[in-house]
């Protein structure tokens, strides 16, 4: 049975009032839930010609098993850790006909296929607050609101299995692998109270570097506008990125992953 995708978070975006806890530096935390409708696009060229395809959220949602992700942050004072995990199950309907084997008109065999696709991405970073200032949109000494900055590092771990299954009469055979690659990063992250509930969140990083096995170049971006309603809890909106190049001698193939996500979270 299908499970409508249903994204677990934990501590989906950092807001200025959470980035730094609440009493110097003990530490605190946050958590959260959220749903992201991505859709995909992707192109791959080799030496036997070239493809493109674009897989629309609503086509993801119709072939998805399971989607998963977690996220949870710690502070701890002007130092920050971040983990970011993502697992999607897709698996396409099963297409069945009948095909004639042999000689001559040949001999009816009933012969089906359906392709799966599992991916696990999974993210680290350690990040340090360079500024802390009065926003744009302080009224004066004793306005509060301001403007967080900060840089990370850290690594993100890519894992995708695209899965043939196919039958031909009594006989099945099962067609793909693991392909497993871990991208270093860099990125910056920014927060602007527009008041002393709302928060505009601004992230971006870039990795990959054609290290080792790594990307050629890989990319994310994450804009959030969020609400606290109350002193731990609130929402968010917003859309996030996510973009990758991989060459491997004459095969490039670019993906991207990218859509709108509502969350709500809570800090501790």
């Amino acid at each position: 049975m299908r499970v409508i995708l249903f994204a677990f978070a934990l501590g989906l975006v950092a807001l200025p009032h959470t980035t730094r806890a609440a009493d110097g530096d003990k530490p605190s935390y946050e958590l959260g839930l959220y749903v992201w409708g991505a859709s995909v696009a992707g192109h791959v060229d080799t030496d036997q010609g070239d493809a493109s395809a674009h897989i629309s959220f609503s086509d993801v949602l119709s072939n998805l098993n399971l989607a998963a992700m977690a996220r949870a942050r710690a502070n701890f004072g002007k130092f920050s850790v971040v983990f970011d995990g993502e697992y999607f199950d897709l698996e396409s309907d099963r297409e069945q006909r009948t095909i004639r084997v042999g000689p001559g008109p040949g001999v009816p065999v009933d012969a089906s296929a359906k392709v799966e696709l599992l991916q696990y991405i999974l993210e680290l970073d350690a990040g340090y607050e360079i500024f802390d200032v009065k926003g744009p949109f302080s009224a004066g000494p004793g306005d509060e609101r301001g403007t967080v900055g900060e840089l990370y590092l850290g690594a993100r771990y890519l894992s995708m299995k695209p899965e043939i299954k196919a039958t031909f009469g009594p006989n099945s055979v099962t067609i793909g692998e693991w392909n497993s690659w871990v991208d270093g990063l860099v990125g910056a992250r920014l927060f602007i109270d527009l008041s002393r509930t709302v928060v505009l969140g601004i992230q971006g990083d870039v990795g990959g570097f054609n290290i080792g096995q790594s990307d050629n170049l890989a990319w994310s971006q994450i804009t959030s506008l969020s609400w606290r309603f109350s002193d731990n809890m609130g929402l968010s909106l917003g859309y996030k990125f996510l973009d990758l190049r991989r060459e491997n001698d004459d095969d490039t193939i670019d993906l991207q992953m990218r859509g709108p996500f509502i969350a709500s979270f809570f800090r501790f």
